[in-house]
């Protein structure tokens, strides 16, 4: 049995069950029905994916991320998870790697597949055709909830954490360890949390009495090489900073990477705040000062309000913000020795 063999016994041509079961293109509804039923009849498909097709709904949720291999990102899924096993709900999970392009790919997949909800952490708050695609979902009756990253201009529900004060908060420990040349490695200036916590860095400074100096402020993409590039630049200035803040765990990791190549030791050549944490440089008791909040619960809280959206039958965001708590913790990477 193939799509010609449907065709036939719906009485239209192969290019019109196509359009149907990929819910591309318009199919008068009369037309619809007969595929559907010629599907129904013939087990096509699994008669669960017809009536989906039929009703608009499935039993799957779609999550997209900018980085799985960030354990961040997995802890985030795995909350989700979690929080959906007790449910009739099962995870697509899409993978867009910090990039426009993907992840304008993973919504055109996403809406193929006839999902229930959808969660995202947008690669940039600025892309007008993320945020007209998500619009387009609830308009289809598929609520969206954001995770972690805002869409500026936007009314999405979301479950966050306060970027600013915990970026200030992070550079206030160095300043409280005595230090008065502290970098940023930014993350990109199109992340809301990359842009927040630059904000809480300059804060941190003015309210602290410390001028800014330009050449400690460089840009990061929240991956590890560029990180690496970033800490040679401030190592190799003339007046190198004392301290680093850097804006998530895998900038962390690239400045570490930088310091161990060069047997550059923490807390005596250089200090380092980091936001996020890592759990293998716990594991091996690694002592990194660093901002940290429970991924996982954020991960949890946000799949609980797109399945309690889905079970009241709305799809339409009301501007719901969820914010879970963080803490620093101080473990001696902030100190000069």
């Amino acid at each position: 049995m193939n799509i010609r063999d449907i065709a036939k016994k719906a009485g239209v041509s192969s290019a019109t069950v196509s359009r149907v079961i990929n819910e591309s293109g318009y199919v008068k509804e009369e037309t619809k029905q007969k595929v559907l039923a010629a599907i129904e009849e013939t087990n096509f498909v699994p008669n669960a994916i017809a009536r989906s097709l039929s009703i608009n709904d499935s039993s799957s949720i779609g999550v997209i991320v900018p980085d799985i291999a960030n354990e961040f990102f997995s802890s985030i899924i795995s909350g989700m998870g979690e929080m959906a096993s007790g449910s009739q709900y099962n995870i697509v999970l899409y993978d867009t790697g910090e990039m426009l392009e993907r992840e304008h790919q993973c919504l055109q997949f996403a809406e193929r597949q006839r999902l229930s909800g959808l969660l995202i952490t947008p690669v940039s708050e600025l892309d007008m055709e993320t945020r007209d695609k998500l619009v387009q979902f609830e308009d289809k009756g598929i609520p969206v909830v954001l995770v972690d990253r805002n869409i500026k201009n936007s009314n999405f529900d979301g479950v966050f954490v306060e970027n600013v004060e915990a970026a200030y908060k992070g550079v206030e420990a160095l300043i409280g360890a005595g230090h008065k040349k502290i970098a940023i490695i930014k993350g990109p200036s199109s992340s809301m949390p990359g842009k927040d916590r630059f904000k809480g860095y300059k804060a941190a400074l003015q309210d602290h009495g410390i001028k800014l100096n330009k050449e400690y402020v460089v840009s990061g993409d929240f991956k590890i090489m560029k990180a690496y590039e970033q800490t040679r630049v401030l190592l190799e200035l003339p007046d190198p900073p004392t301290a680093i803040f850097a804006s998530n765990n895998q900038t962390s990791l690239g400045v570490l990477k930088y310091l161990t190549e060069h047997k550059l030791k923490l807390g005596r050549d250089i200090s380092i705040v980091g936001f996020d944490q890592i759990e293998s440089l716990k594991i091996i008791d690694y002592k990194l000062s660093t901002i940290e909040r429970d991924a996982k619960r954020q991960g949890y809280e946000a799949m609980s309000m797109l399945i309690d959206k889905l079970s009241r039958k709305e799809s339409k965001s009301t501007g719901e913000k969820m914010y879970v708590p963080y803490q620093v913790v101080l473990r001696g990477s902030e100190t000069i020795k």
